[in-house]
């Protein structure tokens, strides 16, 4: 930074400073807890997925008959 005029310029030419020269210290980065899988969506489709095929088998019987 250099003193002109009285004023501090700042050595991108902006009298009062910029953002790029008077900026604070950087900003700690917090690491974000990872995504868990939700194990209960899984059972719930499994489940889903036994009884569609128990009613499919259902209807074949029906047909059949």
């Amino acid at each position: 930074m250099t003193d002109t005029n009285g004023g501090v310029e700042c050595k991108h030419g902006l009298r009062l400073g910029c953002s790029y020269c008077h900026a604070g210290p950087a900003p700690v980065a917090v690491p974000k807890a990872g995504k868990t899988r939700r194990t209960g969506a899984g059972r719930l489709a499994e489940q889903m997925n036994d009884r569609m095929t128990a009613l499919n088998r259902r209807l074949r019987e029906l047909r059949a008959e």
